[in-house]
């Protein structure tokens, strides 16, 4: 047997495709069989979430290969994925199913086919010319798309049986693909599968040597120590980063000889970097004069890639979904992202299984990209001491001669440039609006009115944190805080004046799920569409609407969560993501215990992880967290995720351990 890349191939004396035998990977036939038990239950729809690299189209194949539909139909955004799904799907198949594409090229042949592969373009406008239940079962490929205006209404379109895959089942926009697929049935995050050495082992590398002001940062560090003058971000990243030249930049990326993808800014970046990368080419959606010209262009040099003729390709968004070059070895990251949805998508271009390495050389552009690598790293770190024993983890060297973090999956480089800007980043963090009413006169001044345009927009103004609602201990929720818990037609006191008169007004018009009610809460126009957001003492909606528990009848849930822990143990639950599909077996589990019951404890606690066998025992509560982290003398969020570490009882992330945590000012005794 021999490992190839998402599954191991069986191959006996005469190797050709019909005598190969894919046999999938522990996760792979964990998530088919949790996915084949979920399309054959009464709700027939199950969502599988697995990391990036992790071989989700596999997993859809070795689905249908054991479910057996007569007739599947597979739904991707672009025709890149389309192939890739398509040549996968034949590999785990065989030649005997009967495989056709359904795209703006090609349409022969789909009413007869066993699976037919189609863009979510070409099935929209041909979509009155199939019978809705022309297929057992639909796959949607890269399910967080599936809540836009332009996917659901195909989804909704056919009967059959649902199934969603994505690396990323959370949108910016915070819609819920849940509403669509049900709760995940297996969800393997890239944290998860980076410290369990899932995937190939990460040298990740921030160089900062070239770019950045050297005289600047020592100033701007002496002022700190001098006058404990505060700056702004946006102060810093002028002062402080020097846009490195693209000369120089190919300069190092040549200096590998490693195949590499090149993550650029723009299109006309990627084309003049191109040029100056030995063996560089470029792929972009701007390559061709027409459609098809473009994806003719980009194709070609998918195969160059592949085949060695080229070694370095310049990419923008389009490599970020469906595209697989397994011979990757080297991601470049010349663009600043703040998203980290995007961010795993990028890294994921060159995590495929089968290789020994990825190098990542990140081109560091602000502070703020510090911030989201720094958080990332410790919980690849966390999770790599949860799965590791005791004894191989002391084996290991954590630090170095420079700031580096390292584990048996990963490896984290810092120079001291960047320690240094670490120290500067604390002296940041409290340089915003004092009270959040301050600081939502200036979110609304700029024109954001929702959660997902605040997480883009609060960028234009450096003193709006990017989470009010940890920053401001009294943050009264987005709704309130953007002033958009009423339509522009209503006045405030319009609205319910309070979560339980709110709540009683949508269970008199009979609605009993979220997602009725953001179907029907316009049939009482003193009905907040967000109460989640506009209410600050929002529980949880199975408080909301009273289907935990109604009045003069037995409580649907258990009263206590010492009583949902208990039973959740004896289910053996381990974590919270296996929590929310496993729960189903005891009805009397809440979906969401974590907001269901006012003093849960975290769910180290509720699944007794925190304080067994291997599994770290966290303080009981926050008070006594953030004294042992004062004595520490941590100062700020960022140095709380570099030294929190120097007490094994402090959490990585105090604001979820704690259900009442106060914000990180109160929490580490700044205010």
């Amino acid at each position: 047997m021999s490992y190839c890349g998402n599954f191991y191939l069986e191959i006996n004396e005469k190797t050709v495709l019909h005598n190969m035998k894919i046999i999938p990977r522990a996760y792979q036939a964990k998530a088919t069989i949790a996915g084949v038990k979920a399309l054959r239950s009464p709700d027939k729809r199950a969502l599988v979430v697995l990391a990036t690299g992790l071989g989700k189209t596999f997993t859809a194949a070795f689905i249908i290969k054991k479910l057996r539909p007569t007739k599947t139909l597979f739904l991707v955004h672009n025709n890149h994925i389309l192939k890739h799904a398509f040549d996968e799907f034949r590999l785990v198949l065989g030649e005997n199913i009967n495989m056709v594409t359904y795209n703006g090229m090609s349409k022969k042949g789909s009413k007869t086919a066993d699976i037919v592969f189609a863009t979510w373009q070409t099935m929209g406008v041909h979509l009155e010319e199939w019978k809705r239940n022309s297929f057992d079962l639909i796959i949607v490929d890269e399910a967080h798309h599936s809540e836009a205006d332009t996917y659901r209404p195909i989804i909704n379109y056919f009967t059959g049986a649902k199934l969603g895959i994505t690396a990323t089942p959370d949108r910016e926009d915070k819609a819920d693909i849940r509403s669509i697929f049900g709760p995940e049935v297996i969800n393997v995050t890239l944290e998860e599968a980076i410290a369990r050495g899932w995937l190939p082992r990460i040298e990740y590398h921030v160089i900062t040597d070239e770019s950045l002001d050297d005289e600047a940062l020592q100033k701007i560090t002496a002022e700190i120590r001098e006058s404990k003058r505060r700056f702004t971000m946006a102060e810093v990243n002028r002062r402080v980063f020097i846009r490195k030249r693209e000369k120089e930049v190919a300069r190092i990326i040549n200096g590998y000889s490693e195949k590499a993808v090149v993550f650029c800014p723009s299109t006309t970046y990627a084309d003049r970097m191109a040029k100056w990368l030995e063996l560089g080419e470029s792929f972009h959606s701007k390559k061709g004069r027409s459609q098809k010209d473009t994806w003719d262009k980009n194709q070609a040099t998918l195969i160059n890639l592949k085949n060695g003729l080229i070694r370095r390709v310049t990419a923008v968004n389009a490599f970020n979904e469906g595209v697989n070059v397994p011979s990757v070895g080297l991601i470049a990251f010349c663009r600043v992202t703040g998203v980290l949805t995007i961010f795993r998508q990028q890294l994921g271009r060159g995590l495929r299984p089968g290789k020994d390495v990825l190098i990542v050389l990140d081109f560091v552009g602000n502070l703020e990209r510090i911030q989201l690598i720094l958080e990332i790293m410790n919980k690849i770190s966390d999770l790599h001491e949860k799965f590791t024993p005791k004894e191989e983890i002391e084996r290991e060297a954590y630090v170095r001669q420079k700031f580096e973090v390292s584990g048996k999956g990963f490896e984290f480089t810092f120079s001291d440039r960047v320690k240094d800007l670490m120290k500067v980043l604390e002296h940041c963090e409290r340089d915003f609006y004092p009270t959040w009413q301050e600081a939502a006169s200036a979110a609304r001044s700029l024109g954001i009115d929702s959660v997902n345009c605040y997480e883009v927009g609060y960028k234009k103004d450096p003193r709006l944190p990017s989470n009010p609602n940890v920053v401001y201990e009294d943050f009264p929720g987005y709704g309130i805080f953007l002033g958009t818990g009423n339509s522009p037609a209503r006045s405030r006191d319009e609205i319910y004046l309070t979560y339980r008169q709110a709540g009683a007004a949508a269970i008199k018009l009979g609605i009993k799920s979220r997602q009725q009610y953001y179907r029907e809460y316009k049939k009482d126009s003193s009905l907040p569409s967000s109460p989640e957001k506009f209410y600050s003492d929002f529980v949880s909606w199975g408080d909301f609407l009273r289907t935990g528990r109604v009045r003069g009848v037995k409580a649907l849930f258990y009263k206590s969560w010492k009583g949902a822990s208990k039973a959740a143990c004896e289910l053996g639950i381990l974590s919270s993501s296996q929590y929310r599909s496993v729960r189903k077996r005891d009805k009397k589990l809440p979906g969401f215990p974590e907001g269901f019951y006012a003093d849960f404890p975290g769910w180290g606690v509720f699944l007794k992880t925190g304080n067994t066998g291997k599994k770290k025992d966290f303080y009981p509560n926050w008070t006594e967290a953030g004294n042992s982290a004062k004595d520490l003398g941590i100062k700020g969020f960022t140095d709380y995720l570099t030294n929190r570490k120097k007490d094994p009882r402090l959490p990585s992330n105090p604001d979820k351990v704690y259900l009442d945590f106060p914000g990180w000012l109160k929490f580490l005794g700044k205010v």
